[in-house]
């Protein structure tokens, strides 16, 4: 079995009388063809060596081998271009899969830098193969709960070779005696829906176009041209505010569900055979020399694939999945007014669909501001 393999031509005056000489000399043809004054012979690696030590007056060459003396061959005279192309294909590996960068996007220095080391405990960090789709959202789950204090949405996303970390940071509001006068302003650009003023000056308008900042509820209360009094100003302003959510998915992924656990002893002869409906991790109790067979104590998780679920070119799938992730930003009693899908990419395995929303939302923010004079 895998033996090598030469086809030889002879020629020479009465080659009949050679190859009996051949053959009561012990050696072994596989295969024999004539044609014209020239004998093909097919002879394996030992009958070769053979023939090649008898001193012969007729012309024997190789006309071609066979076997793995053939692939061993070929490989030495490709040698070269082998390892090029080997090393071609690592190369190309690595740039498809290797992250060179982490860039945090956050004004915040101190967050910036707790960020990135949390990441680099998950070995999100430069120079390291990139995470599969499943493991970047376990990640980011994992961050987002142990740093509730501290962040209020994250998103990691892969774009070429680097990994672009987005955050909200949680603003937690602390209740201290009020010792100065304040306004109530825009955290958002949007168009005014709403105005519930509980103390203050309205200086807006509903549908009035107000940028991040601007004033809309003044705490300088004024009679003519006079400002009267300063109080602290307190609302609400409801506005229709506008988001572009980007969702990248893997184009094809399917569900697991544990339908069962088990612990069982296998007995098991030449390897186990795998199952992609189990998870098994193995104790293994006994195996031979050669591990053609073992004995093992084995957890078993049976599951339960969902493959029907292997699409997310859907649009409607990608619109409802940005929502979701829209919503889990938003607080209560706000809400989409509408959504439109703008663009969509394929990018190697995944899918990148970016949706944009109209959204009413309480855009009030209070600012602080000093008396002249005072």
């Amino acid at each position: 079995m895998f033996r090598s393999f030469y086809k030889l031509s002879i020629e020479g005056k009465d080659v009949k009388r050679f190859i009996r000489y051949l053959y009561k000399r012990g050696i072994l043809f596989d295969k024999m063809i004539s044609l014209e004054d020239k004998y093909y012979v097919l002879v394996d690696k030992d009958n070769y060596n053979k023939i090649k030590s008898f001193k012969t007056t007729y012309q024997i060459n190789i006309v071609r081998v066979y076997g793995p003396l053939f692939l061993l061959n070929s490989i030495k005279s490709n040698f070269v271009f082998l390892i090029s192309f080997l090393f071609s294909l690592l190369f190309l590996y690595l740039l498809c899969h290797i992250v060179f960068d982490v860039v945090v996007v956050t004004d915040d220095r101190e967050l910036k830098e707790y960020l990135m080391n949390e990441l680099y405990s998950y070995d999100i960090k430069p120079f390291t193969l990139a995470k599969s789709f499943e493991k970047k959202e376990i990640i980011k789950n994992s961050i987002l709960d142990n740093n509730r204090d501290k962040l209020e949405w994250l998103e990691i996303e892969r774009i070429g070779v680097k990994y672009i970390v987005r955050l909200d940071k949680r603003i937690i509001k602390e209740y201290e005696e009020e010792n100065g006068v304040r306004n109530v302003v825009a955290k958002r650009d949007g168009i005014i829906k709403k105005i519930v003023a509980n103390r203050g000056e309205i200086v807006k308008k509903v549908n009035d176009y107000v940028k991040k900042g601007d004033i809309i509820i003044s705490g300088a209360i004024h009679k003519g041209e006079d400002v009267k009094d300063n109080v602290s100003a307190e609302g609400d302003v409801y506005a229709e505010v506008w988001y572009k959510v980007k969702v990248t998915l893997p184009v094809n992924y399917y569900e697991e569900k544990v339908k069962s656990e088990e612990n069982i002893v296998s007995f098991n002869f030449l390897g186990k055979e795998e199952s992609s409906n189990k998870r098994v991790k193995s104790n293994i109790l006994f195996s031979d020399f050669f591990d053609l067979f073992s004995i093992s104590y084995d957890n078993v998780i049976n599951l339960d694939i969902n493959n029907s679920v292997n699409t997310i070119i859907n649009e409607s799938d990608a619109v409802n999945l940005a929502r979701q992730k829209l919503l889990s930003r938003l607080t209560n009693g706000c809400h989409i007014i509408s959504q439109k899908s703008l663009k969509t990419t394929l990018s190697h395995s995944t899918i990148i669909i970016e949706v944009f929303f109209k959204v009413y939302e309480n855009i009030s923010s209070i600012s602080y501001y000093s008396i002249e004079g005072e």
